[in-house]
């Protein structure tokens, strides 16, 4: 690795991540990609997470930096350890998922074949606790009507940025801020990012099985209540810029289809937010189809 400096720079923040914790820093470790850091951002952690990052920066001094600061929650510890990175580029991986071995170096091709690339992702398996593989998510297809617009994918919800596959440049993340505080203890500061990136410069898509995102019951993304909080947060910050502010009303829609969405909610709560989607965007049949699902269900619980 460059002595001086990395082309990369990992950000990996952890809170009482011990379960998966040393499986994610060795799925960056054995990467087929030489040229980067790993920043482990302890953000306060009480359990052997502490240990684990300790130890890796002692065992892998020229590739794992440690640091810890007292809880602040996962926007406040990323940008803690973007505050430290050294990296031209950044590349996300959470402490309790998993990077395939090509990952890096494809990711770093795509940035460095095209000028003006603001971000670039892949695709992801969603694996349990056990990494047992719930679903998979590969799609030649995915992204290819959106690749000029990918402002209004994103926020509207037709497509999505896994996170733990993402891969930017260091300077415009630090231009744009890092990440928003606001969304501490939500979710949806990842998009918020991406949709902020998405206006610098060209979105990338790769079509390839680039991460393992893990489901388990302590994922911020599993308390459904908070995250339609957060992506009503979200269309409300993209009103800072007049793409966000043409889309506020299908925005809107597509926050209530996600709410109608969420697997704990029951179809009387489902026919709200169906007929709240149709109201703000009548013409989306997404929304059409919902509400004749949601309606049949009810129907037939009486």
């Amino acid at each position: 690795m460059n002595e001086s400096a990395p082309l990369v720079s990992v950000i990996m923040p952890v809170y009482n991540g011990e379960r998966f914790f040393e499986a994610a820093l060795l799925s960056a470790l054995e990467q087929d990609f030489d040229d980067f850091e790993i920043v482990v951002l302890d953000d306060g952690s009480t359990d052997r997470s502490t240990a684990i990052g300790r130890s890796y920066a002692a065992d892998h001094p020229r590739r794992v930096r440690y640091f810890r600061q007292a809880n602040g929650g996962f926007c406040s510890a990323r940008n803690a350890a973007i505050a430290h990175a050294r990296g031209r580029y950044l590349a996300l991986l959470d402490a309790d998922d998993l990077w395939m071995r090509h990952h890096l170096a494809n990711a770093v091709a795509a940035l460095e074949s095209t000028a003006g690339t603001a971000l670039v992702h892949a695709d992801v398996r969603f694996i349990d606790e056990h990494g047992a593989v719930l679903a998979d998510y590969r799609d030649p297809d995915r992204w290819a009507k959106w690749g000029h617009d990918p402002f209004t994918a994103i926020l509207l919800r037709y497509e999505h940025v896994a996170c733990t596959t993402a891969v930017f440049p260091r300077d415009l993340a630090l231009q744009l801020g890092g990440f928003d505080v606001r969304y501490t203890g939500l979710g949806c500061e990842d998009r918020d990012m991406w949709l902020r990136l998405s206006l610098q410069g060209r979105v990338t898509h790769l079509s390839y099985h680039a991460a393992d995102y893990r489901v388990h019951s302590g994922g911020v993304s599993r308390h459904s209540d908070r995250m339609v909080k957060a992506r009503r947060l979200l269309v409300d910050r993209m009103l800072e810029f007049p793409q966000g502010r043409r889309l506020r009303r299908p925005a809107l829609s597509a926050v209530a289809l996600s709410e109608a969405e969420e697997a704990d909610c029951g179809p009387i709560r489902q026919v709200g937010a169906y007929a709240r989607a149709i109201w703000l965007r009548p013409i989306d049949p997404r929304a059409w189809r919902g509400v004749m699902r949601a309606l049949w269900d009810v129907a037939a619980v009486r």
